[in-house]
């Protein structure tokens, strides 16, 4: 039913809303199951059935995790060098990006995934996640003030809109 290539995809998908492997994994094995389980109406739609489930899965987790919340022991700041001022143009070690890529929200870290590294536009991207593109648009503008703030280089937790 899946091929290899969109196991990967439904992965980095689930990855960038989780940042975590295993809830990633278990997000993706809930997609395929409902899949199977259910298959989509309509026939080559099972890539974007399966992306909705996840994305729906993702937030019920967020939900139950707001009412039971858990705390993490290592709060650090994160340091960036960000001389450049255009997030396409920044380069950050790999260990910079796992700490900056935690510090983000999970909207953040979704909408970011979808415009940099799959190519969406923000029209799609917005129409994905039933969300205005100016929205989008504001949540990039943001995402580059953050990492570029004052070329001081933290990144402040949260991400508040």
């Amino acid at each position: 039913m899946f091929s290899n290539s969109q196991l990967q995809k439904l992965y980095r998908y689930a990855y960038v809303l989780t940042a975590d492997e295993h809830s990633a994994h278990d997000l993706v094995q809930d997609a395929v199951e409902s899949c199977l389980l259910k298959p989509p109406k309509k026939t080559g739609a099972l890539i974007s059935y399966s992306l909705k489930i996840i994305h729906n899965r993702f937030i019920d987790m967020a939900r139950r995790e707001k009412r039971f919340p858990h705390t993490t022991l290592d709060e650090e700041l994160i340091e960036l060098d960000t001389d450049n001022l255009l997030l396409e143009e920044m380069v950050i070690t790999s260990s910079e990006l796992d700490a900056v890529w935690l510090k983000l929200d999970a909207l953040e870290r979704e909408i970011l995934f979808l415009w940099a590294v799959e190519g969406y536009s923000t029209s799609q991207i917005a129409d994905q996640l039933e969300i205005s593109r100016g929205t989008i648009l504001s949540r990039i503008h943001r995402l580059r003030k953050r990492l570029a703030k004052d070329n001081s280089g933290t990144l402040s937790s949260g991400g508040a809109v």
